[in-house]
């Protein structure tokens, strides 16, 4: 039945939280989304079905039970009381005060239910300075810091293409809140979780903030150079290997896109020597850019012994030779020559991706029209930790259902 199967969540949230109680109903737990009269704003969310249906609601409302409550009337938030008071878990994604107007706050919840983990999403956390700040997902990442590093040499950082930043913060909720039930598990008590937007993110790239901690500037690139640090013979190389931040390690393939990285430096060098190799046994490159051990570019161009600009010359030759093949012989390539490189794929990729039907990481839910293919476990287990029951609600689906019970728990 689940890992979570003896427990109820009740879920205030929109798409500033959805996934948190997904990744709850996903373990097994009952979780009865709560939405106004007008439906949640996550039902607008893009992007839509050809029948105008958010696909966002679709995938992070999935496996929930949905009713229709307004909490801002008093019999609303005196029924909404009643459901918290039987919940193991809330979740709620307001803006800080919102909920302590209309009496459902973590305060007013534990008056009723001392063992309840209330979860609190917000931007920047329930109190401090910039608790009431106004927020949108590229506000929480330049807020944060990941922002800052998504740029090329000196030209403006690039927003975050999908709005991410509360998905950061919906896991992370989940995750707080199993570790508030463990605490639970032994004291017999519940606790607040206040999870804030801006920090989860902050966390997502902390090695950058580790990083710069200890001198290592990041974001540098093996050829692209800030302008001011190149008037001053300051040209950077990056030698991390990974190419997450590095401009010019996306490279256009017949069919898409891969990413590879032109590694440079004893760590991580002899994966473009195996590329150079691979070039050059299709007479694509010449002898002497072939002989070119990449573990020693940065000594040799310290020394004079490498014109940095000869890598500019190497760039072009990769640039030609990777528009040659696909991306399913560039990645055949990167596991037998031991390459750092691997296909873009597209959504269309993943839904072909014989490793994930593999390992039945899609799933179905619904029936008839209502049928819809959904992203399925997060994680795999040798136990049964997983239950998946039905497809997103319907505004107000399971109101007779939902207060039904409750009616008949009061009565008992």
């Amino acid at each position: 039945m689940g890992f979570l199967s003896a427990y109820r969540v009740v879920d205030f949230t929109n798409e500033r939280g959805l996934l948190a109680g997904r990744m709850l109903a996903d373990l097994g737990a009952d979780v009865i989304q709560v939405e106004p009269a007008e439906g949640s704003s996550a039902r607008r969310v893009g992007p839509f079905s050809p029948d105008r249906q958010s696909l966002y609601w679709d995938a992070y409302a999935a496996n929930k039970r949905g009713v229709v409550c307004d909490l801002d009337s008093l019999g609303g938030s005196e029924l909404a009381l009643r459901l918290c008071a039987e919940a193991d878990f809330v979740f709620e994604s307001e803006t800080p005060g919102l909920m302590a107007r209309r009496g459902l706050a973590y305060d007013d919840v534990r008056t009723v239910n001392p063992r309840v983990v209330y979860t609190s999403i917000t931007p920047f956390g329930g109190d401090g300075p910039k608790s009431m700040y106004a927020d949108a997902d590229i506000i929480l990442w330049a807020a944060g810091g990941p922002l800052a590093a998504h740029r090329d040499g000196d030209r403006p950082p690039l927003r975050i293409s999908v709005p991410q930043a509360y998905l950061h913060a919906a896991a992370d909720a989940a995750g707080g809140a199993l570790v508030a039930h463990f605490a639970r598990r032994k004291t017999g008590m519940g606790q607040h979780v206040d999870v804030s937007v801006s920090q989860s993110v902050t966390q997502a790239t902390i090695s950058r903030i580790l990083a710069t901690a200890v001198g290592d500037p990041q974001g540098s690139s093996l050829i692209a150079a800030d302008p001011a640090e190149e008037e001053r013979g300051q040209r950077k190389l990056d030698q991390s290997g990974s190419g997450s931040g590095t401009a010019g390690t996306k490279w256009e393939v017949r069919d898409g896109y891969v990413a590879l990285h032109l590694a440079v430096g004893p760590a991580a060098g002899r994966f473009t020597n195996n590329l150079f190799a691979w070039v050059h046994e299709e007479g694509m490159c010449d002898e002497r850019l072939a002989a070119l051990d990449w573990r020693r570019v940065p000594d040799l161009i310290a020394t004079g012994e490498l014109n940095p600009y000869e890598l500019e010359r190497a760039r072009g030759i990769v640039a030609k030779f990777m528009a040659s093949r696909t991306k399913n012989q560039v990645m055949e390539a990167s596991l037998n020559r031991k390459l750092l490189a691997a296909p873009l794929n597209t959504i269309a990729d993943l839904v072909k991706s014989p490793q994930l039907k593999a390992r039945n990481f899609w799933v179905e839910l619904g029936e008839s029209e209502r049928r819809c293919v959904l992203p399925g476990p997060f994680a795999r287990l040798s136990a049964d930790a997983f239950v998946y029951r039905r497809r997103a609600p319907r505004l107000g689906e399971h109101n007779a259902e939902v207060f039904g019970e409750l009616r008949e728990l009061h009565r008992t």
